[in-house]
């Protein structure tokens, strides 16, 4: 009886670690964004929380001008809201795209944002200097 007993705890303790992780894949595009920009920019990001962190990488591409800034912006779908986090960025040679980086892209998921992203929330935009209200974008799910 106490074997079973201990091999429910660990199974439950081996639950909640893979549980503690979540990860969704955010898509990137013009006709996401508030009003919908007509752009062949795209990108597919990936978001992780684990705990108390966030994580941000993966690509985007064939912006129509050249990279301005990325941010993890407070709003519902199709809603626009405030900037939250700074987002960083390896540009490509033309400018017109780049990758997140893990290490880059780690932020402290503090208790707001941190409810923002429960209550699906926050979504990511990526800024051209030709559409710098945002060029794509990408609402994150639930998580």
């Amino acid at each position: 009886m106490k074997t079973v007993i201990l091999i429910i705890f660990l199974l439950g303790l081996s639950a909640g670690e893979v549980f503690s992780q979540t990860t969704h894949e955010v898509v990137l595009a013009g006709y996401n964004n508030v009003p919908p920009v007509r752009t062949p920019a795209t990108g597919i990001l990936e978001v992780t929380a684990h705990n108390d962190s966030l994580f941000v990488s993966g690509e985007f591409q064939d912006l129509r001008g050249q990279y301005w800034s990325a941010y993890i912006h407070y709003g519902k779908e199709g809603e626009t809201g405030n900037r939250l986090i700074q987002l960083r960025a390896d540009i490509n040679e033309e400018k017109n795209g780049g990758e997140f980086k893990k290490e880059r892209n780690s932020f402290e998921l503090r208790p707001a944002i941190k409810r923002a992203l429960q209550e699906g929330n926050l979504y990511i935009m990526i800024s051209s200097h030709r559409n710098q209200d945002g060029e794509i974008r990408g609402q994150i799910p639930r998580m």
